[in-house]
């Protein structure tokens, strides 16, 4: 996983790297492939702002969250990044095995009406 990250009116920590890249490797679990993940960190007024951007092999999903707190602040965004990607997961897997008992399904009753017509 390639991960870029920028920051915005703060100053960069090898410790905020740290954490967003260790964070970050725990999405890699749903989808194999290529993935790069863009994280972009400000500060507005006394908000505290992490947005993560992730593209892979047919996914491009992003989120945005806003604390108090900028490492409360990934590890929301890292959370809600997981939900959107197990439901992304669920879709893809259940389109995939609808389509699979559909094909089994076709080719039972095809079976079928071949032996009765015979």
């Amino acid at each position: 996983m390639q991960i870029d990250m920028s920051f915005k009116h703060m100053d960069s920590t090898e410790a905020i790297k740290s954490h967003a890249t260790e964070k970050s490797e725990k999405l890699t679990k749903y989808f194999d492939g290529k993935m790069h993940a863009t994280w972009n960190f400000s500060v507005e007024k006394l908000e505290h702002i992490a947005h993560l951007h992730l593209v892979g092999n047919h996914i491009d999903q992003f989120c945005e969250v806003r604390t108090d707190n900028l490492y409360a602040s990934i590890d929301e965004a890292v959370h809600k990044m997981e939900k959107q990607l197990r439901k992304l997961k669920e879709i893809v897997t259940d389109k995939h095995a609808a389509e699979s008992r559909a094909f089994v399904l076709n080719a039972a009753t095809t079976a079928s009406a071949s032996t009765t017509n015979e």
